[in-house]
């Protein structure tokens, strides 16, 4: 069920009434047949497959907590990786196999399952949580108690599941019963399904609208629309995936539960360090935790940094797809952060001069790494960068695109000051809330429209 729809708000709706008007030791067990509903309507085969996969990794989770062992560890993650890389490039393989000019037959290609990269990389991070939980002299990463219950609603929590945040135990699991039923965060959760909506539908589908027919015939366009394009895309991809994510956190507080935040105003960044740290903050997490630390992070020799800097991201860069583009992606971000260690870009900036000039160095360089991101191939790619330098007659709406690039900014402008409007809200919910959830119904009756689908489901 995607989430901008009336059936998911039907789904929501009963979810929550039953939940919170049944015995209190009911309500995990509740949580996980909800979710696995929640999958079953999607697909039964991906249910089976999911559930199963979720269960054999609780019984290498067991192990590991009992024998602590650093060969099942790694074999673990190794075997997860493969999963994962298997529906990931295999159809992409067999293409390459296939003879010159023909196509793969539809009864060889396989079908990814819906957010096997998210599902998979929560499971390799609680499977390092358990391994380091196990060594009872860790005082950072206690030990993690493997319930079935916790386990599972852990592993199959619908609303967070089909684009992140990526979870760890510390994060959501230690909370799963004792979940909070409080005004403050029944608004809270209306609050953020209402504006991740409004970021949804009112900039980020405008945007593609606008946008995408440049990125399908970049030579139709000049300079003017593809930089409005470029720009448009930027602002279009934080609005959709951060909506996502703030729909899938307001969720969870209407249960009772806070999902970490995974986006902190990302284009407000004087460096791309800094801009990693509040970009998907989850997924930068678990680079940090599990590739770039274990690589040897900042403890080794600054050309090895370089090195573990470039291997973190162009490993990101693949992750989200097998094509040279995501490669490219990739490797950009890495020059960027070898570049700013370099020169030493990573400190406070001086003044606000400082900062607006590290600012847009920012904003370019991430703009121009999503053309790669955005491009359907390479020449695509290179094609739409020299349409930069091409003098034509804007087709474009320039004043609407430029008009919601300008209302992302101003959007992680109020989320900065997110406390004061929810203070505000929360000390008027008799009133406000009624308001909100009229909008928010309003919003989903308009979405039956056609929309486009949320961009990160891909991944």
């Amino acid at each position: 069920m995607n989430f901008l729809s009336l059936a998911f708000a039907a789904f929501l709706i009963v979810s929550f009434i039953i939940y919170w008007h049944i015995p209190r030791s009911w309500r995990v067990g509740f949580l996980i047949f909800a979710s696995l509903a929640y999958y079953g309507i999607y697909s039964v085969a991906f249910l089976v497959h999911f559930v199963s996969i979720v269960a054999i990794n609780y019984f290498v989770a067991l192990h590991i907590a009992k024998h602590r062992s650093r060969c099942t560890i790694g074999i673990a993650v190794a075997l997860n990786i493969v999963h994962l890389a298997f529906f990931k490039y295999i159809n992409s393989a067999l293409l390459l196999l296939a003879p010159q000019g023909e196509t793969v037959p539809a009864w060889l290609k396989v079908v990814m399952p819906l957010a096997i990269s998210f599902y998979t990389f929560q499971i390799i991070a609680f499977l390092v949580d358990v391994y380091r939980g196990a060594d009872t002299a860790n005082e950072k990463m206690p030990r993690v108690e493997l319930s079935p219950q916790r386990y599972a609603l852990f592993m199959l929590f619908f609303p967070h599941l089909i684009s992140g945040p990526i979870l760890r135990a510390n994060d959501f699991y230690r909370q799963i019963g004792q979940e909070v039923a409080t005004r403050d965060m029944q608004v809270r959760g209306l609050y953020l399904i209402a504006l991740g909506i409004v970021k949804k539908l009112f900039i980020a589908d405008v945007l593609g609208y606008l946008v995408n027919p440049v990125y399908k015939n970049p030579t139709d366009y000049g300079s003017l629309d593809v930089l409005a394009a470029i720009l448009g895309y930027t602002a279009q991809l934080y609005c959709d995936f951060s909506g996502f994510i703030d729909i899938a956190r307001g969720v969870a507080k209407l249960f009772g539960y806070s999902l970490p935040q995974n986006f902190n105003s990302p284009f407000f960044a004087a460096s791309f360090s800094e801009f990693w740290n509040r970009w998907h903050i989850t997924l930068s997490k678990f680079i940090r935790d599990c590739i770039y630390i274990p690589l040897g992070g900042n403890r080794v020799s600054p050309a090895r940094q370089q090195f573990n800097l470039m291997a973190a991201m162009v490993l990101s860069g693949i992750w989200h797809g097998e094509t040279a583009n995501f490669f490219l992606w990739g490797a950009l971000h890495g020059i960027y952060l070898a570049l700013e260690k370099l020169v030493g870009l990573s400190k406070t900036p001086a003044n606000s001069f400082t900062w607006l000039l590290r600012n847009l160095w920012v904003v370019a360089g991430w703009s121009i790494s999503l053309v790669f991101f955005r491009s359907p191939d390479f020449k695509t790619a290179l094609v739409l960068l020299g349409q930069l330098f091409t003098v034509k007659v804007a087709t474009l709406s320039l004043v609407l695109v430029f008009g919601l690039v300008v209302a992302t900014w101003l959007v992680q402008f109020a989320e900065l000051k997110r406390e004061w409007f929810l203070t505000f809200a929360i000390h008027r919910a008799a009133f406000i809330v009624p308001i909100i959830l009229i909008v928010i119904y309003c919003l989903i009756v308009r979405v039956q429209i056609p929309n486009e689908a949320f961009i990160y489901v891909q991944f």
